[in-house]
C-alpha cells in the first residue's frame, strides 16, 4: 500500500508526473488511490497541478521544480506549442501586437504565460511574461518600451513590493502582477445562500444600486463584493443558477461610456486567477476592438448592458 511521503518523495524526483507512470513505479496501488493521494497532497499545499493535460488528465510535480514543466511543452496542440516557444524567446510579448491565433494560445498556456496588467495615461494594457522570467526583469523589460529611458530610474525609484507597482508623475506607468480578487473566507451560508438580501440592499453606493435589481431579476445571488472604485466599479462572485445547479461566475461591474479590449482583458484574467468563467456588467457600449476580442479572444464571456 502506497504512502503519502514515498508519493512526495517520487513527485519531488520525478515529476511532473500522472498518477499511471506514477504507478508503474511504486508497482502498487491503482491509479484511482493514487490520483486520491495525489490530490490529498495538493489541498495540503505539498504539491501542484498542471494546467496542462498529459493524455486526459494533468501532472503533479512540487513547489521548486517549475522549470521541469517545460518537459510538457510536447503534449500542447501545434499552434499552443509555437507561442509557448515564442514567448520562451521574447521572454515578454505586448498582447495587443499578436495575432488572434497567439492571443487565444497565450490564455490557454497557463502553465507557461503568465500575464502583467499595465496601465499608461490610465490606459490598461496586458503583458505576458515567460513564467520563469523573474517579475523584476519583466517589469524592467516593459518600463523600457512605455517609458523613456530617462525616466526609467525615477519610476525605479517608486517601486512598491506588493502588489508589484512603478509610478512615475508625467507617464502615470503601473505595473501588477497577477490580477487576483482577495478571498474571504466565506461562511457556508453564504456558500449556499449568498448575501442575505436585507444586507445587500442597505449598499448606498450607486453603481452597486443599478446592478443589484439585474441580479435578483434573474435569481442571481451575490456572494461576495468589492468596490473597487467608488460609483465606477466593482468586483462580485456571483451564484448563477442553471439547469444543473448554481455556477459560480466572476463579475466585472462598470460604469463607463466606452468599454475598450483593455477592460475586457482585465476581466478575462481576473476571471482566469479564480479559476471562474466571467460575466461583465456595463452601462457604456463595447468599442469596435472590443467586439472583435470578446468573439475571437474571450468566447465564453457574457458582456451584459444595463
Amino acid at each position: 500500500m502506497p504512502n503519502k511521503e514515498d508519493i512526495l518523495r517520487i513527485v519531488h524526483m520525478r515529476g511532473p508526473i500522472i498518477p499511471n507512470d506514477l504507478k508503474k513505479i511504486i508497482k502498487a496501488g491503482d491509479t484511482i488511490l493514487l490520483g486520491a493521494l495525489l490530490s490529498e497532497l495538493k489541498t495540503a499545499g505539498k504539491v501542484k497541478v498542471t494546467h496542462t493535460k498529459v493524455g486526459s488528465g494533468p501532472a503533479y510535480y512540487t513547489p521548486g521544480t517549475e522549470s521541469r514543466l517545460q518537459n510538457l511543452m510536447k503534449y500542447l496542440n501545434e499552434k499552443d506549442r509555437k507561442a509557448a516557444e515564442y514567448l520562451k524567446e521574447k521572454k515578454i510579448l505586448k498582447d495587443s501586437d499578436q495575432s488572434p491565433l497567439v492571443r487565444v494560445s497565450l490564455r490557454n498556456i497557463r502553465d507557461f504565460a503568465k500575464p502583467l496588467e499595465v496601465s499608461v495615461k490610465r490606459q490598461r494594457e496586458i503583458y505576458w511574461k515567460w513564467y520563469l522570467l523573474p517579475t523584476k526583469e519583466a517589469q524592467d523589460m516593459i518600463l523600457k518600451k512605455v517609458a523613456p529611458k530617462k525616466e526609467i530610474k525615477e519610476i525605479k525609484k517608486s517601486v512598491v513590493k506588493t502588489p508589484v507597482k512603478e509610478e512615475v508623475k508625467k507617464e502615470e506607468i503601473k505595473v501588477k502582477e497577477e490580477p487576483e480578487i482577495k478571498k474571504e473566507k466565506r461562511e457556508e451560508v453564504q456558500k449556499e445562500l449568498g448575501i442575505p438580501n436585507e444586507e445587500l440592499e442597505k449598499e448606498k453606493n450607486p453603481l452597486f444600486k443599478k446592478v443589484y435589481p439585474y441580479f435578483k431579476e434573474n435569481y442571481i445571488e451575490v456572494i461576495e463584493y468589492k468596490i473597487v472604485r467608488k460609483k465606477t466599479e466593482i468586483d462580485f462572485i456571483l451564484a448563477v443558477p442553471s439547469r444543473i445547479g448554481s455556477q459560480e461566475y466572476y463579475c466585472k461591474a462598470k460604469k463607463k461610456k466606452k468599454i475598450n479590449d483593455g477592460d475586457l482583458s482585465s476581466a478575462y484574467i481576473h476571471g482566469q486567477a479564480n479559476n471562474l468563467p466571467v460575466i461583465f456588467i456595463t452601462t457604456g457600449e463595447m468599442t469596435k476592438k472590443a467586439k472583435e476580442m470578446l468573439s475571437k479572444d474571450f468566447k465564453g464571456m457574457i458582456v451584459k448592458k444595463i
